[in-house]
């Protein structure tokens, strides 16, 4: 199999929901079954969680993710599409919820939020070679988020850092501007990776200079 093929290539397999018209399973009770429990997230294995994300979007868009996936993963998925028989209501309520927050989240970060992240989170997003970039994103930034970004950085980093901070030179706002989008980018796409993970969008707090 490779990466041309798509859930279409099996049946694809329907919610299963209740249908609010169908006479009650127990016609003495006068009432019908009482409805699933939703299913813990963390329960879920992965290749399943992709699978029902798929099958509730527009084939379309599931080609379009499809397509950015490699041969081996576009198989693994394939397979499990093939072989699910149905998706539980409540099963796939928690799994698109999970999947639009991490979409919310990736859309929503800007490098301010950074000022929102973990301590741990900032030391995986700052990489060495990418010093330039992050001092004159850090130069055009509020006080507030150059210190934490300096104060959650190891020793070493953070001297590193610290130094390309002091070297700049004059910039205009435009430079750094561009040098936010870029870095938030970077940190967007170490999210994706699954190197660390984005601050939640709410609550988002206003950095003031």
């Amino acid at each position: 199999m490779n990466a041309a093929s798509s859930p279409s290539a099996s049946p694809r397999p329907t919610a299963w929901r209740e249908d609010p018209t169908e006479a009650p399973r127990d016609p003495a009770a006068g009432v019908g079954p009482a409805p699933a429990e939703a299913p813990s997230i963390s329960a879920i294995p992965p290749l399943r969680k992709a699978a029902i994300v798929l099958v509730s979007l527009e084939q379309s868009i599931s080609s379009q993710l499809l397509a950015h996936l490699d041969p081996e993963a576009v198989e693994a998925v394939t397979w499990e599409i093939a072989r699910m028989d149905r998706v539980d209501p409540a099963e796939q309520a928690v799994v698109l919820e999970e999947f639009l927050s991490l979409g919310l989240r990736r859309l929503c970060f800007v490098f301010d939020d950074v000022l929102r992240m973990d301590d741990a989170e900032v030391r995986a997003a700052f990489r060495p070679e990418d010093a330039e970039a992050w001092a004159l994103a850090l130069a055009g930034s509020a006080p507030p988020l150059r210190a934490k970004v300096l104060g959650a950085l190891n020793a070493s980093a953070a001297l590193v850092l610290q130094r390309h901070l002091e070297g700049l030179g004059p910039f205009r706002l435009s430079d750094t501007e561009v040098a936010q989008v870029e870095v938030a980018e970077r940190i967007r796409m170490l999210s994706d990776q699954g190197a660390l993970d984005l601050p939640d969008p709410s609550g988002r707090e206003e950095v003031l200079v």
